[in-house]
């Protein structure tokens, strides 16, 4: 164990698909963990989403990194034994099944955590575990309408607008990491061998309180979508620049670079709320001023003002950028079949993510079925019987 590796020595067992419980038990696999991820003899659904190269997708390349990938059909009666083999010595359990699907496999956290009670068991689904919705599939875009997102994220021309980055799913993979964490802080204080929990987790949950504010912000409908200029996005010659701007004496700096004396002497426009009354009348005065330069000139002057601002960029100019290179915020790792390498975000707090390394390999359907299952006790001709009857696949390239 180590800073670097604050995990290393913990075992997990991944049997989510998708993203959010699969990029939680990634983040697990970079902080040291042996993952084994337990997938389907077709693979992980998330392998056919985006993209496909090389039996990956960008969802299943980034969420399986680190991992080790048995493939099994877990329908078979010769699941039970190696799940269970597997269960014995893990500390962590992950599923992301609908509600009961995992009971009649089988693999339930009752069973599961009578076998080892120490084990931490997550169970990742839409709408968790309980309520009216429990056996409701939802992915993503489903707790992004169902959670106000969509409607609250609708454009000028009142339509509503999914968010492309699929935000519900990332933080529940977040939060995922966060509730496993403690857990693991904990159990070490167990003496009698126990110390495990069950950790209910919902894409609805995680949604919620990644809109915690703006849920609270709900209840005053009438300035629910009104900004307070000049803060916002701005239209410019050339491109679009977002402003920021709290403080009266924010406000007056940006007044006197735009030449608008008038309007810093105006005491109705001091505070948030006074110029969030008089927001249309600002907008008027603003927008017009923006569209004389290009947003690389007002991001200039009011940098060097040391206002809050940016440029608004594509994702290439972001990788590209110059602080981005500074503080190596990505790696880039090739993958059979691509043009160029995918840039992977290094997760903070721990090394990045190298190359041909242990946590920077991303593994096929299969890739170590035998590896595992010979760990597990299995003999070859008791593995190659197990793929012939169509229990296990093994990736032969």
């Amino acid at each position: 164990m180590s800073f670097d590796r604050p995990y290393e020595g913990v075992k997990v067992v991944d049997l989510s698909q998708g993203i959010a419980g699969p990029y939680c038990a990634m983040l697990l696999a970079q902080h040291g963990a042996d993952v084994v991820k337990v997938e389907p003899l077709q693979g992980d659904w998330a392998r056919i989403l985006g993209t496909p190269v090389s039996d990956h997708t960008e969802f299943s390349f980034i969420g399986s990194l680190g991992k080790r990938s048995l493939a099994i059909d877990l329908k078979s009666a010769d699941a039970p034994a190696v799940i269970d083999a597997l269960v014995v010595g893990a500390d962590i359990f992950l599923e992301g099944f609908r509600p009961g699907v995992i009971d009649r496999l089988g693999f339930g956290h009752k069973r599961l955590m009578a076998q080892n009670p120490g084990l931490i068991y997550a169970s990742i689904s839409g709408f968790g575990q309980t309520g009216p919705l429990r056996d409701k599939p939802a992915m993503d875009p489903v707790l992004q309408a169902f959670t106000g997102f969509m409607l609250d994220n609708a454009g000028d021309d009142g339509v509503p607008h999914r968010s492309n980055t699929i935000i519900v799913d990332m933080a529940t993979a977040l939060f995922a990491f966060q509730a496993i964490a403690p857990a693991l802080h904990a159990k070490r204080d167990a003496t009698d061998g126990g110390g495990g929990r069950y950790i209910d987790v919902s894409l609805m949950r995680a949604a919620a309180n990644l809109s915690g504010i703006r849920i609270m912000m709900a209840s005053h409908l009438d300035i629910q979508g009104i900004g307070a200029p000049p803060s916002g996005i701005h239209r410019t010659a050339e491109g679009w620049l977002q402003l920021g701007v709290v403080k009266d004496v924010d406000f007056h700096t940006v007044c006197d670079l735009l030449g608008v004396e008038d309007l810093k002497a105006d005491d109705r426009l001091l505070g948030l709320v006074g110029r969030r009354d008089h927001a249309a009348m600002l907008w008027q005065r603003f927008s017009p001023i923006f569209l004389t330069k290009p947003a690389v000139y007002w991001r200039d002057m009011f940098t060097k003002a040391g206002l809050q601002n940016e440029m608004l960029q594509e994702f290439h100019q972001f990788l590209e950028h110059p602080q981005v290179a500074a503080a190596e915020l990505f790696s880039y790792l090739e993958l059979d079949g691509l043009e160029k390498p995918w840039a992977i975000p290094n997760p903070p707090g721990i090394p990045k993510i190298e190359a041909d390394t242990p946590t920077g390999i991303s593994p096929v359907t299969g890739q170590h079925t035998d590896e595992v299952l010979g760990q597990l006790g299995y003999d070859g001709a008791a593995i190659a019987d197990m793929r012939g009857r169509g229990v296990v696949t093994t990736w032969t390239g």
